[in-house]
């Protein structure tokens, strides 16, 4: 019989699927309930040592004897750091030991009661990763709990052997073990053989997020052969006719023909939110994650197996699809959606703007966005040849996107460098214009609609008069007079016609720093935007 707690019953399964066999038990109250789960299951071998720190040491020449990771579990308070010897001992030597404190609640550390200390961080610098399980209460804790635990067991022998410290609270009643077996769950594998589910897939999708110039230079011609579905936002600094680029547009409406068997993730962050939700509903049976580093990022809530390698050296290692027909079904849905946008009749607004902006854009241009709504405004067009694209998306925030453009210009003099970004991003970066020499080569598109009109179009939040003051930040500020302070060039559009002049002026090339400031509306902005998601 085991535990009925759902942490303990993950614990369990993953360590059985990772591989780890033994298990070294010191004896105490808050543990019984994973003693008694190990000692009721044939796949552990357990070993009982009264002394917590006897314990960590014997685990140690087990898992030299076996050369594989051992597990020590201990009861929670001053038997965990009983170990702190052992555990020292095995990061040096480079020992994969497992660490497993049972703990009390976080609400009774530092309340008097009995066998209670802060668990985490006990160990500091001496374990490779420690975890804190939650004790799972709906889907996003149960998914929660999976990643740390196969987190923590992936950590023992990544690139080097070394401890691991998982910590795991047990609320009472702790004493029910009336489940009669333990659920298989979710296992994460690192560098586990892909091809033959590559092969056996019949719905492969290829999503790239946020890359550089350089690495997207190495994979653009890989992702074309695949002969699959290759999902590409303006960030992945990929330019192809074989790619899906309007894929938020797409996913809008649910439809099964377009759903993966298999998912490929690689570069960085992905704008669309729609896509995550996506995925993590559908939930395709392999979701590979590529990464140099072999970091654990389970953003679909999918994640099966994290290949440590090189985006080209992967693509490389995959054939052709043979059949292209789900290549097709997404190939014909973009078609849908680019055919609609192309027909539709655009009043003045930001977005509108931000097309007029693209069509004149020079090819060989870097494009830089500012967070918020510039960056998902610009993902609704396609990008002129050859355009450079960069934005701050490590933490999405609109702090820096100024700087970080005026940065870039000044290390690349002999490309135009345009800066689209939204009127809160700006004012709160203007201090990156007190510079000596403004870059000849930066444009500043600005689109001044008086606050932060993406907080409009967030579903489902109502707000009175009196909030909008503090959600929105709305403001009567104008760029003009910074400007003009700075001798730098300065042009203004309150309607389309005017925001078609300004260009031929705005892109000058023999020209000096250039601000064009578009004044809008946040109501129409809205308005657009909301159709646009109709289509």
């Amino acid at each position: 019989m085991f535990s009925v707690k759902r942490n303990i019953q993950q614990l369990i399964s993953l360590m059985v699927q990772h591989g780890i066999r033994n298990v070294v038990i010191s004896p105490g109250s808050r543990n019984m309930p994973l003693a008694r789960s190990f000692a009721n299951s044939r796949d552990f071998s357990c070993h009982p040592v009264t002394d917590e720190r006897s314990a960590g040491f014997f685990a140690i020449g087990l898992s030299v004897s076996l050369n594989e990771p051992v597990a020590v579990c201990v009861t929670s308070g001053s038997a965990l750091l009983n170990l702190t010897s052992a555990v020292s001992e095995a990061y040096y030597q480079q020992v994969p030991l497992l660490i497993l404190s049972a703990d009390r609640p976080e609400m009774w550390i530092g309340q008097l009661d009995g066998q209670t200390l802060p668990q985490m961080g006990v160990f500091q610098n001496l374990v490779k990763k420690e975890v804190n399980l939650p004790e799972p209460t709906n889907a996003d804790e149960e998914w929660h709990c999976n990643r740390l635990i196969n987190e923590a067991i992936l950590a023992l022998s990544h690139h080097r052997n070394a401890p691991v410290h998982i910590n795991i609270p047990i609320t009472e009643p702790f004493f029910d073990c009336s489940a009669t077996f333990i659920p298989t769950e979710r296992c994460i594998r690192r560098n586990a053989p892909f091809l033959n589910e590559w092969r056996e897939s019949q719905r492969p999708l290829l999503i790239i997020g946020q890359l550089s110039i350089q690495q997207a230079r190495l994979i653009s011609n890989e992702v074309g052969r695949l002969n699959c579905p290759v999902l590409c936002e303006n960030l992945s600094n990929i330019q192809s006719d074989k790619t899906i680029f309007n894929f938020d547009l797409i996913l809008k409406e649910e439809n099964d023909c377009l759903n993966p068997d298999l998912v490929i993730y690689i570069g960085g962050h992905i704008i669309s939110k729609r896509v995550k939700k996506w995925l993590r509903k559908v939930r395709p049976n392999h979701c590979f994650r590529i990464s140099p580093e072999g970091e654990c990022s389970d953003t679909f809530q999918c994640l099966s197996n994290i290949l440590e390698m090189d985006a080209s050296q992967f693509l490389k290692t995959l054939p052709a699809k043979e059949d292209s027909s789900f290549l097709q079904k997404w190939q014909e849905a973009q078609s849908l959606v680019n055919r609609m946008l192309a027909e539709k009749i655009w009043a003045y607004s930001s977005i509108s703007v931000v097309k007029t902006l693209i069509e004149h854009l020079p090819c060989n241009s870097a494009l830089a966005l500012g967070n918020s709504s510039a960056v998902r405004f610009a993902q609704l067009f396609p990008l002129p040849p050859h355009t450079h694209v960069i934005c701050n998306r490590g933490v999405n925030g609109i702090d820096g996107s100024l700087s970080s453009a005026v940065g870039f210009a000044i290390g690349n003099p002999n490309q135009l460098t345009v800066l689209l970004i939204g009127d809160l991003s700006f004012f709160y970066d203007m201090n990156a214009l007190c510079h000596t020499h403004l870059p000849h080569n930066l444009r500043v598109l600005l689109l001044n609609n008086g606050g932060g009109e993406i907080f409009r179009l967030l579903p489902g939040l109502e707000m009175n008069h009196e909030t909008e003051k503090f959600v929105l930040a709305q403001h009567q500020t104008t760029a003009e007079g910074w400007v003009k302070s700075l001798q730098a060039e300065y042009l203004a559009a309150h309607n389309m016609e005017e925001a078609r002049n300004c260009m031929g002026q705005f892109f000058n090339p023999n020209g000096k720093f250039t601000l064009c400031e578009i004044f809008t509306q946040q109501e129409s902005d809205k308005t657009i935007y909301e159709e646009i998601q109709k289509f």
